[in-house]
Parts: C-alpha cells; sequence; structure tokens
C-alpha cells in the first residue's frame, strides 16, 4: 500500500493548520495547492527533508499503531461511516418520496450548531451552545432553540488550558463561567425542539435528522455527533441499559447533501461558469449584529454565535434557490431585515404575526433594545 504521508503533504497541513489557528478559513485542497507549491519550492533541501523525515515517521505510526488504538479507530471509522452512508441514503430515500414542488415546499427541516468545550488534542467534546432552526422553503424560520450550557462543575481539571485556548479563538463561552447546568432538562427540551418535525404517523422512537455543514473553521459533522452524544451519556450514565443507544440517539445529517438534493428537486440550473460549491454558498455572507445570541451581541462578536450561523445557512440556501428558481421570500422569515441602527432581525416564532403593524411593531421593539 503506498505511504500516506509525504514531506509537501506534511508542510502543506502545517500551513492549514496555521490558517486554522489564526481563525482563518483555509480554501479548497486544489487552491492550497497552488498557494504552498511556491512556498515549498523555496524551502532549502536540509528544510524539506525535515518534513520528509516527519513524514517517514508518521507512515510508521500509521503501519504499527498499538492494539488498542487500532481497534478503537476502527471503530470510531467504521461507525462514522457506517453513520454517514445511513444518512445519505436516508436523505436520497427522502427527496424521492416528495412527489412534488409544493410537498417539497412545505418539508420541514431542522439546521443546528454546536459550539463545543474542546480540547483538541485530547479528542474532547461537549457542548458550549446549541443553536436549531425549525425551517421550510415556503415559509423560512418556523422556530429557533438556543441555550448555552455550562462546564463548570465537570470538566475535566487538566483539560483547562486547552478549553480555554479553543473557547478564546472559536466561541469565547468559557468553561469555569457559571452557565446553565441542568444537563437533563436541556436534553429533554432540546430533544423536544427536534421532535416537533416529526410526522404524525411516526410513532417510532427515533429522533428526526438535523442537519449542520460537514465542515468549518473549528468544527464538522463529528464533532458535533460526539458533543451532543456526550450531553446525553452525562445525563444517563448510570442507566446501563442506555449505553448502547447513546451512540445514535441524535442522527446528523449533511447539510451541504441536504442543500444539493433541495436545488435538484427545485430543478435549478446552475451557469456552467458558477464555480461555487454548496458548502462555499452556506459559508458566504457571515451574518453578524442582531441575529446573535445577547451573550455574543454584547462582546461584539455575533458571528461566532450558532443562532447567527444557523440563520446564515439558511437564509443563504433560500436567497440561492430563490436566484434561480424563483422562490417567494418573506423578509424576516427567509433573509434577514436589515434595521435603521445597522443591525439585522430575524422573525423567529411562526406565531409572531406578521401584519404591517406587528412587523413594525417587532422592528422598534428591536431597535430599542440593540441601542441599550
Amino acid at each position: 500500500m503506498a505511504s500516506k504521508y509525504n514531506g509537501f503533504l506534511v508542510f502543506l497541513n502545517n500551513y492549514k493548520k496555521k490558517q486554522i489557528d489564526d481563525g482563518k478559513r483555509p480554501p479548497n485542497f486544489k487552491t492550497l495547492i497552488d498557494i504552498v507549491k511556491p512556498l515549498w519550492n523555496k524551502l532549502s533541501v536540509e528544510e524539506k527533508n525535515k518534513y520528509k523525515d516527519i513524514a517517514t515517521e508518521l507512515n510508521l505510526k500509521e503501519k504499527k499503531p498499538a492494539a488498542t488504538q487500532t481497534n478503537k479507530q476502527n471503530n470510531c471509522l467504521h461507525e462514522n461511516s457506517s453513520d454517514f452512508y445511513d444518512m445519505q441514503r436516508y436523505i436520497t430515500k427522502l427527496f424521492k418520496s416528495i412527489s412534488n414542488k409544493n410537498e417539497l415546499l412545505d418539508t420541514n427541516f431542522i439546521l443546528v450548531h454546536v459550539n463545543s468545550h474542546s480540547h483538541n488534542g485530547e479528542q474532547y467534546y461537549f457542548p458550549a451552545e446549541i443553536a436549531a432552526l425549525q425551517f421550510n422553503l415556503k415559509d423560512g424560520v418556523k422556530h429557533t432553540y438556543h441555550q448555552i450550557i455550562g462546564l463548570s462543575k465537570i470538566y475535566p481539571r487538566g483539560f483547562a488550558g486547552g478549553l480555554r485556548e479553543y473557547a478564546d479563538k472559536f466561541h469565547q463561552i468559557n468553561c469555569w463561567e457559571n452557565f446553565p447546568d441542568d444537563y437533563k432538562q436541556i436534553l429533554l427540551e432540546f430533544i423536544k425542539f427536534i421532535e416537533k418535525v416529526k410526522d404524525s404517523e411516526d410513532t417510532s422512537e427515533d429522533l428526526p435528522y438535523i442537519y449542520t455543514i460537514e465542515t468549518e473553521i473549528g468544527n464538522d459533522m463529528m464533532k458535533t455527533k460526539a458533543s451532543l452524544g456526550n450531553l446525553h451519556k452525562t445525563v444517563y450514565k448510570e442507566i446501563p441499559e442506555t449505553t448502547q443507544i447513546t451512540k445514535r440517539v441524535f442522527k446528523i445529517g449533511s447539510l451541504n447533501r441536504l442543500f444539493n438534493e433541495l436545488m435538484n428537486k427545485m430543478e435549478i440550473k446552475i451557469p456552467v461558469t458558477f464555480s461555487k460549491t454548496a458548502h462555499d454558498i452556506l459559508e458566504s455572507d457571515m451574518y453578524g449584529s442582531g441575529l446573535g445570541c445577547m451573550y455574543h451581541e454584547v462582546r461584539d462578536v455575533a458571528y461566532k454565535c450558532s443562532k447567527a450561523r444557523i440563520i446564515q445557512w439558511m437564509s443563504n440556501m433560500c436567497m440561492f434557490i430563490h436566484k434561480y428558481s424563483g422562490l417567494h421570500i418573506k423578509p424576516g422569515k427567509h433573509m434577514a431585515i436589515q434595521l435603521k441602527n445597522g443591525s439585522k432581525m430575524m422573525i423567529e416564532n411562526e406565531d409572531v404575526p406578521l401584519s404591517k403593524f406587528n412587523l413594525k411593531h417587532e422592528i422598534a421593539k428591536n431597535c430599542t433594545s440593540s441601542g441599550n
């Protein structure tokens, strides 16, 4: 079998890691190669040999891992690949079952973003912030869920430095602050929110899929699954019979794949010259002031808020589909309303009326609260 690593790949991965550590989003792999290759060519023979030596060591470790580590890695790989395959199969089946565009417009989906209390070196993940959004193409946002979660009483003390470093960089929710930590109540309320999209005829105990972006700076689908899984294990750790179901209690779907299927079902014809991927569209036009939670708003880092991220994703999908299919857009539901003070607003509850009078009232109320 060919070696997995070489000197250039190690150098490229180091460059990519530095970009992420600096809070920047690295480009796609092809563009990354174009950027890094001239830098690699400028290195001396001695410098290149250092990276080649690292590659040799990494390849040796790949060939001779410890038995326990091998079993653990294989189990995680098998579980994640199996879950990913099941997810792809589910999404394909779901969209095949949708017979027409009107049915598609009324189909509800839930998006989720989890900022984690994380220590990358130890592969430790626990939710610091959970945001979820129920929407469909016809109505836009229907309901939102948001919760910041404390870890001050249970975080592994040896991880404090790594947890703080990660928090400072990605979400500024520190593990030692006293945020809500009634994990059972938080878990049950989140599950209750997710179950809103279940079909009334569905009597199974399985939760519906919740969708998140496959990868982003500091986060990905696997970290989301690990964080939510650890929340569940924390609540039910003393009940042995639940240990077999904790890993799959939350079914995490690929938002990238969902977006592609929505575009296909809406029969969107994208120009041949259009080069952006689904991921590029989802991550464009970062939302900020007015769309984050109060914790992030007052720190002027709303763009790091989980709630702002899911609103951004949904709005970007709807606006792109609108551009190429004529999807009817409702301001405040599919896209944010721009307020006079420069911030943005979404109507996050479908029970809020959208008459001109009530909409003006909501805007005035948000302008007033934003100015405090």
